[in-house]
């Protein structure tokens, strides 16, 4: 245990220097790219996600950038690497190659257009291929499932910019399977779908979405949520209404428009109080799952329905309570409760704090941990008015935040605290992705909270799997820095990221192997990096540096690596030095670390 305290301890110190900044010429990255051009052979067998791996002659001359995008046009290599980090599950080769020549702003409206991935059909599909779960009489998919459809989907997905905003506003909107929803992975599986439908919408619109979902409803009790009756001791619940304000739309405490609270008598401004929730709690009375009727109100099992919105049952609905929300929204007594819920929903998305709330949650998960007030100003004024009078535009936010200034300065100009620690999932999904998974046609399914101690749609509890505000003890913290996803990393989680890590990258079988009939049946095909390595090291640790690191490899790291590559090549063949190689990267404080 003491060893696992001190490795904890000089990763947390390593990832807190380097999101702190550290300088010194000899520890810069290197701009420049090598421009040796391997070209290799993929098997013909399995699935990759990548096609063929080159590196060398696409890169341009000039390895500097306009500070932000306005219009299309080619960029860097680096900058197209750093920009698929933040808008991707992780980039590849010839994707970076392909958005530095098409320009960012087209990438960005490509993605938005493309055919959005189904998780549900996907889900459904791997759990039909799943001769084990058939032996053992699952009428139903597992969690596991689902985990394998969004990792597939990650993995092979053409929408990676829808998905990874899903991603992001599941971390939001969060339902979980560790609640009274551990069987229902279809019903989680649609509402995750619904996300992805609503992240380039209006953010009205998805919270009308949320709002209605029975995934939700049951998550945090709206569905089933009667009017107050003092003789049967029943009052509404007030779950939802708490959350809806607290984690969905507002916060806390009243914001300005850059994300600082708002002060009186140097005291924060609470949004609302305990009548704010009652009032709140009565609009949200009276639905239940769709086709439900008044004398079946109490049927959950009959009336049980996750594919359909909850429908309004109108004699259980809290029409004698006069409602006073935010926004100055009075819901008059006798209001239907259709009009209320109504009501309800555009007292919360014009509230003021809307605007910097949510544009700072979604540059935490794409972009950066510590944003600028002044960075979460600019993006929080296109959600107040995308520049045609239209408020809560998705598509208008996320383009923005992807093309500001504060996303688009490059590596050596940024702020020393500018990144963000990649979250355990995406950091596994982003070097499988980089070497391309070769696995069946159906994905099997997947585990992954056990190694990253995180899956979709799996928190323990309402609040994420970490706090926004999470600040580890250390340099971070003594510089009043947060690193939200070092929440989940403790002494266990750390050992099995690295595992996982040093699986793939050492220890899963060989392509060779797999064709022989191995049974692991995913794998990253590490041999047809051998001749690279053979004939030129340099190009190989190049490669690593642009797909994983997005070229902020420094010159002392890459000499640690190649005099490593120099010991191994007394004893090791060529595909086990890729695999080492690739290992000192995949398992290095670095890699964890998004800039």
């Amino acid at each position: 245990m003491t060893k696992f305290i001190f490795v904890r301890f000089l990763y947390v110190s390593l990832i807190g220097i380097l999101l702190t900044g550290c300088g010194g010429g000899g520890d810069s990255p290197t701009s420049t790219p090598s421009t040796n051009t391997p070209t290799t052979s993929s098997p013909t067998t399995n699935t990759p996600t990548t096609g063929t791996p080159t590196y060398g002659s696409a890169n341009p001359a000039n390895e500097t950038q306009s500070e932000t995008q306005a219009e299309s046009q080619p960029t860097t290599r680096i900058d197209a690497a750093r920009f698929l980090t933040q808008t991707t599950f992780g980039p590849t080769l010839e994707e970076i190659d392909a958005t530095a020549q098409m320009g960012l702003s087209a990438w960005i409206e490509a993605q938005m257009q493309s055919p959005q991935s189904a998780h549900r059909a996907k889900t459904l599909a791997i759990f039909n291929a799943d001769e084990n779960a058939r032996e053992q009489g699952a009428e139903w998919p597992w969690n596991g499932h689902r985990y394998g459809a969004w990792m597939d989907i990650a993995l092979h997905g053409e929408d990676q910019l829808r998905q990874r905003v899903a991603f992001a506003l599941s971390q939001l909107f969060v339902v979980s399977d560790k609640s009274q929803l551990d069987s229902e992975h279809l019903g989680i599986a649609t509402y995750y779908e619904g996300l992805a439908e609503h992240a380039f919408g209006n953010y009205r619109d998805l919270l009308e979405f949320v709002t209605l979902s029975p995934v939700m409803g049951v998550y945090l009790n709206m569905l089933g949520n009667e009017k107050p009756d003092s003789s049967n001791n029943i009052r509404p619940d007030e779950n939802f209404a708490r959350e809806v304000m607290q984690l969905f739309t507002i916060g806390l405490d009243e914001l300005n428009l850059d994300g600082t609270r708002k002060l009186a008598n140097g005291q924060p401004i609470p949004t609302y109080d305990i009548d704010t929730v009652k009032a709140y709690a009565n609009v949200f009375t009276g639905w239940n799952f769709y086709g439900t009727r008044v004398d079946t109100w109490g049927d959950w099992w009959g009336n049980r329905n996750f594919r359909n919105p909850m429908a309004l049952v109108p004699e259980y609905h809290a029409t004698d309570v006069r409602k006073v929300l935010l926004s100055d929204v009075i819901v008059e007594a006798g209001t239907d409760g259709e009009t209320a819920m109504q009501m309800a929903i555009d007292s919360l998305f014009a509230h003021p704090n809307v605007a910097p709330f949510v544009v700072k949650h979604l540059i935490q998960r794409l972009v950066t941990s510590n944003p600028t007030p002044d960075y979460i100003e600019r993006i929080a004024m296109v959600f107040e008015d995308n520049g045609q009078g239209v408020r809560g535009d998705l598509a208008a936010v996320i383009t923005a935040l992807l093309l500001d200034e504060s996303a688009r300065t490059e590596y050596a100009q940024q702020d020393p605290h500018f990144g963000k620690f990649k979250e355990p999932l995406l950091r596994a999904v982003q070097y499988m992705r980089a070497f391309g998974i070769y696995m069946p046609e159906t994905m099997q399914p997947q585990w992954t909270d056990y190694q990253h101690n995180q899956a979709p749609l799996s928190s323990p509890s309402v609040f994420n799997f970490y706090s926004p505000d999470f600040s580890p003890v250390g340099r971070l913290n003594e510089a009043n820095l947060v690193a939200p996803e070092m929440q989940i990393i403790n002494d266990t989680y750390m050992v099995r990221n690295s595992n996982h890590a040093a699986w793939l990258s050492i220890w899963a079988p060989t392509m060779s192997e797999v064709d022989a009939g191995h049974e692991r049946r995913l794998t990253l095909n590490y041999e047809q990096y051998a001749p690279l390595v053979e004939n030129d090291t340099a190009a190989f640790i190049d490669w690593l540096d642009i797909v994983l690191l997005a070229g902020t490899m420094t010159d002392t790291m890459r000499e640690i690596l190649i005099d490593y590559d120099t010991q191994l090549q007394l004893w090791a063949d060529d595909t086990t030095r890729v695999k080492e190689l690739t290992f000192m990267v995949t398992g290095s404080p670095q890699f964890a670390v998004q800039r």
